[in-house]
């Protein structure tokens, strides 16, 4: 697009407050927004057009996919808060005034000090080696090895009382990364690290089933069979909580064909909500 193309986007976005984008702000824009998405915005001068280099390069990135999603959203329902009890939210849970120091830490390769308040036990100090933060269900979570317990441990955000970057250093190895540690996990209880991965089959109604295809559950899942009724699908995963309560939630939309022990838990858990309504 020309300059004048999206001054005129601009204005058509901004018409209720008659805003002019001017060049230097467009420059400045334009320079904050390469930071940003780590793109580079060039101008062809034979038609004074500016465009993306490696547009490829932003879809390919998570980041920068949730970067322009939260943006695209924010900036929708700012220009329209006369719709305020017409649009519905879900906030997070809070704790992301942690999110500076610990991310500080991570990029310079430092530990952190929290203080941490479980639901079970008082108010904990602790030293982590801050790996990586994952987001689930509208929580952050730090996931990083705790010098205390000498072990790898998962901290929500809105849980912590104070977390501040300290002086000592730790190295990320590549067995900390999470493609390595989620890599055959659903959610954010990573298992142990000797339980075993099972290749589970998820008999899907054709109905639910269109909706897992579009949302998959886990990135190795794949299509095994499908017929006018039902959808199968095969994934490789570990059985942990988060997974069984996901499961669950599908209700009797979905059928457990495999393995035996995800299929005994989910019977299990079952029976004991049949006894509670006997």
């Amino acid at each position: 697009m020309t300059l004048s193309e999206i001054q005129e986007e601009w204005r058509a976005h901004n018409v209720d407050y008659d805003i002019t984008l001017h060049r230097n702000t467009f420059m400045s824009y334009k320079r904050i927004a390469e930071e940003m998405f780590d793109i580079n915005i060039n101008c062809d001068r034979s038609t004074n057009e500016y465009y993306i280099e490696y547009p490829e390069e932003i879809s390919n990135s998570p980041i920068n996919r949730w970067l322009i999603r939260t943006a695209s959203s924010a900036d929708v329902i700012s220009r329209h808060k006369r719709l305020a009890d017409r649009i519905i939210l879900e906030s997070t849970f809070g704790g992301e005034e942690h999110l500076d120091a610990i991310t500080d830490a991570m990029t310079r390769g430092k530990c952190v000090d929290i203080v941490y308040h479980s639901y079970w036990m008082e108010a904990q100090n602790f030293t982590v080696d801050p790996y990586f933060i994952k987001f689930f269900k509208q929580r952050w979570y730090l996931v990083g090895r705790c010098h205390e317990r000498n072990a790898l441990r998962v901290y929500s955000l809105d849980r912590m009382e104070s977390a501040s970057i300290t002086m000592k250093n730790f190295t990320m190895k590549s067995k900390d990364y999470p493609q390595v540690i989620y890599n055959d996990n659903f959610g954010i209880m990573h298992g142990d690290e000797k339980t075993k991965s099972h290749d589970i089959l998820l008999k899907f109604t054709i109905k639910q089933g269109q909706y897992i295809l579009t949302r998959p559950l886990h990135h190795t899942q794949e299509v095994i069979s499908r017929d006018e009724n039902h959808i199968i699908f095969k994934m490789h995963m570990k059985v942990t909580l988060d997974l069984v309560q996901e499961l669950l939630s599908y209700g009797s939309s979905l059928q457990i064909l495999s393995p035996d022990c995800l299929i005994n838990e989910i019977r299990k858990t079952i029976n004991e909500m049949n006894d509670l309504y006997k």
